[in-house]
């Protein structure tokens, strides 16, 4: 029963989700770096984050300003649904396109170009007859 609702309900819908990470700034006492994107579940949001280019220039900067490799930890008191109720945050919502939907994902592809935007060839000609002659008995 339960497969079945979730069957007819489909994904859920990305929201907000709020991952923050400290860096090695947070040995000067600055506040870790919180980032907003749109997923499904925290789970999916580290996910979604670890493929955004935002997340790897920050990485890099953050790797290289520490003096042994990487100095980075995730947050997971601070991180949660939806957005930070105060402070900076990045959000890198803009950065990432939601996944399509079931729905979406069966549409038809878009209709062709009109006419005029086509080249001017003719169409490929077919050979022999357009349908097979019937069997004689």
């Amino acid at each position: 029963m339960l497969e079945c609702l979730a069957y007819l309900l489909g994904p859920p819908t990305p929201r907000a989700f709020t991952l923050t990470i400290a860096g090695p700034e947070r040995h000067d006492g600055q506040a870790p770096t919180s980032f907003v994107v749109n997923a499904a579940n925290l789970d999916d949001a580290a996910r979604v984050l670890a493929g955004l280019p935002s997340w790897h220039e920050w990485y890099r900067d953050s790797v290289a300003r520490a003096e042994e490799g990487a100095d980075v930890v995730y947050m997971p008191e601070q991180s949660h649904a939806g957005t930070p109720s105060s402070g900076h945050f990045v959000d890198v919502r803009g950065e990432h396109s939601p996944r399509p939907s079931p729905a979406n994902a069966t549409a038809p592809p878009p209709p062709p170009p009109p006419a005029h935007d086509r080249p001017l060839t003719p169409p490929p000609r077919r050979q022999g007859p357009l349908i097979a002659p019937a069997p004689h008995h």
